[in-house]
């Protein structure tokens, strides 16, 4: 493949290569503009790959638009470099002089005098092809070393025959590297693709594999290292600039010096493409090798779906830690103007392709608010994680904005599952046997609920309510919700649930423990107080509107032996269920509909599973009974093995 692709490629880049030396230098250029642009609308792959990386680098500093034209610059430099590389025979006949000036020339003369040769260390910056003038025009001996392009040897060769020097293949030609510097000469080297065998430094803010080669020499052989940038001054004019010989930090502790070194030459790569952002090429996974990462969190504002994206990001982090990773999690809320923007911005979602939507997040700020819009549009994020329908499209659009995998949980919306890297589906919403690889079905919702957290979260509440710890005997947990769209906790159904709690709670000897949610409307919330504030046997009660406690779910969960949950969330529900705490839950009342919902559903598939016990607000006390007495048994629902495996094969 490579040979056929080689027998096209080389006689066409030796055609290109004689015309562009016939041709003026501007048309030339203009010539090389145009086929940057060509790239920049035809090339997908690595315009993506541009501008992701120099999201990475500027998202909080330049907005989404400045990238992309940043990208724009980008490719068109990249023609005019190229068509420069062709037009480097022309331009050692007619003088490099004419276009390329050195500035910082007496540095290499300086190193010259240690007699050990002069390492010039660069990066992947502008027509960096020209600085191979630099021994013709300071009349100094110069090799390069440069990576041989094995794939292509035929094209590589004539594009060396095409350099005004000396070419060392790296990695095979380290002894004549130490011979041409023991002979005083100057040898040209990069820096900023140090690849597997590498060291991880931080280059804009995230670690990034530079290469070693040059500093371990300077260290160890007192070889003067220059570090030097070639900088486009207007139209086909250059200006190289070469900085002194870096004073080497150099302690003994060898590899501390290296990342110490490296750190710093960083810093001054940083410097100049700060200031010449579209001048550095883009085009590579600069921190394919880093070893952090950051997940994005979207929420919705609800607490339950919120909680099930924070599951998903701790297996995220697991996973990546597997593989010696950092990752780091953040968490933005969405906010939508109003529900037709929400609407809208899955509907864009819906009709456009990744390619499309990278570089326009501008089109947020017409539905979101613009804190929302200004949090959003300064992300860089490895992996976005959303929970919920309504933050699916900007799940999908940020996604591909920073070229990031997607995990979407629960079904989003108008948005199909193709759309993203993972999603996340309850069993009760699978609709066929066959389903796309990327979707994986769970018993229930992800949750954060492990041995280890209800510890953690039983010690935090018995710190804040110390009376607790000297309790004794069986515990009944309560859990209630609310309003959801599709579910509602009557006032009638609430003093029955209640009082059935009373009644198996005098017949067991058993305390409460009993807390709301924030959807929990105020009449249920009376009823509790009327009902239980008084009551001996309620030893907790916790409004969640009133005062809420991060650790009351977990914290109950933790100290219950048997759980009481109504059906209207799945998400509590489904962290009852996983807690290996005795489950019954009843159904909230439907709203205006002859089918069963979602969470009637739901709650059916858990029942049938032996994961919870599904009863009618009227056998509450009943259940109890029949669990305390061992007549009932729940199994643990445990969906985490399922998808970690999912989420490893994601990252």
């Amino acid at each position: 493949m490579n040979s056929a692709v080689e027998s096209l490629l080389y006689p066409l880049v030796r055609l290109i290569g004689f015309i562009v030396r016939l041709l003026p230098v501007g048309i030339a250029l203009a010539l090389g503009r145009l086929i940057g642009m060509l790239g920049y609308y035809l090339d997908q792959k690595h315009k993506s790959l541009a501008y992701a990386n120099l999201k990475i680098a500027f998202a909080k500093t330049k907005k989404p638009s400045e990238i992309k034209r940043i990208v724009k610059k980008l490719f068109r430099n990249f023609g005019q470099n190229s068509i420069e590389l062709l037009r480097l025979p022309h331009i050692a006949r007619v003088g490099p002089e004419k276009y390329v000036g050195v500035e910082g020339m007496e540095n290499i003369y300086e190193g010259l005098k240690k007699k050990k040769g002069v390492i010039l260390l660069a990066m992947h910056f502008g027509s960096w092809e020209l600085s191979s003038f630099i021994g013709r025009l300071l009349n100094i001996p110069y090799k390069v070393l440069a990576k041989p392009q094995e794939k292509f040897s035929k094209l590589d060769e004539l594009l060396n025959s095409y350099r005004q020097c000396d070419v060392i293949s790296r990695g095979r030609g380290t002894r004549e590297m130490v011979e041409s510097l023991r002979n005083n000469e100057v040898i040209g080297m990069v820096v900023d693709q140090g690849g597997r065998d590498g060291v991880l430094v931080k280059f804009f803010g995230r670690q990034a594999a530079m290469s070693v080669g040059a500093i371990k020499m300077g260290l160890k052989l007192d070889i003067p290292i220059c570090f030097c940038v070639i900088v486009r001054k207007k139209g086909p004019y250059h200006n190289l600039i070469v900085h002194p010989s870096l004073d080497l930090i150099n302690t003994g502790n060898t590899d501390q010096d290296i990342i110490s070194n490296l750190e710093k030459i960083a810093r001054m790569m940083e410097g100049y493409i700060e200031q010449y952002p579209a001048e550095y090429i883009w085009f590579y996974k600069i921190w394919k090798y880093s070893k952090e990462s950051t997940t994005v969190i979207l929420s919705d504002g609800k607490v339950g779906h919120l909680r099930q994206s924070q599951a998903v990001a701790k297996m995220v982090k697991e996973a990546l830690a597997e593989r010696g990773i950092h990752n780091d999690t953040q968490i933005v809320e969405v906010k939508f103007k109003n529900r037709l923007g929400s609407f809208l911005l899955s509907f864009l979602s819906f009709i456009s392709s990744s390619y499309f939507l990278q570089g326009r997040l501008r089109y947020f700020k017409w539905f979101l608010t613009k804190e929302s819009f200004r949090q959003i549009s300064s992300i860089k994020a490895d992996f976005v994680i959303s929970c919920g329908s309504s933050v699916a499209g900007v799940n999908f659009l940020l996604a591909s904005d920073c070229r990031a995998k997607s995990i979407a949980v629960l079904k989003p919306g108008i948005l199909g599952s193709y759309k993203f890297s993972l999603v996340i589906l309850p069993e009760h919403d699978r609709r066929s046997r066959k389903h796309p690889s990327n979707v994986v079905f769970t018993n229930g919702a992800p949750n954060l609920i492990t041995p280890e957290y209800l510890k953690e979260q039983t010690e935090l509440l018995l710190e804040r309510y110390p009376p607790l710890k000297d309790r004794m005997g069986l515990k009944i947990g309560v859990m209630l919700g609310g309003d959801s769209k599709k579910n509602t906790l009557t006032e009638s159904q609430a003093k029955l649930v209640v009082n059935q709690i009373k009644t198996a709670s005098d017949h067991l000897s058993a305390d409460i423990l009993i807390t709301t949610s924030r959807r929990t409307p105020p009449y249920v919330e009376n009823v509790i107080q009327k009902n239980l504030k008084d009551y001996p046997r309620c030893k907790l009660t916790i409004i969640a509107n009133r005062n809420n406690i991060p650790e009351a779910v977990g914290g109950i969960l933790g100290l219950s032996d048997i759980v009481v949950i109504s059906g209207d969330s799945i998400s509590m529900v489904s962290e009852a269920a996983s807690s290996g705490k005795s489950t019954v839950v009843f159904s909230a009342a439907g709203k205006g509909s002859f089918n069963k919902n979602k969470h009637q559903l739901f709650c059916e598939h858990l029942h049938s599973r032996g994961l919870i016990y599904l009863v009618d607000e009227n056998n509450i006390a009943q259940a109890l009974e029949d669990i305390a007495r061992n007549k009932i048994k729940t199994r643990k629902m445990d969906d985490n093995p399922v998808i970690f495996q999912a989420v490893k094969k994601v990252i």
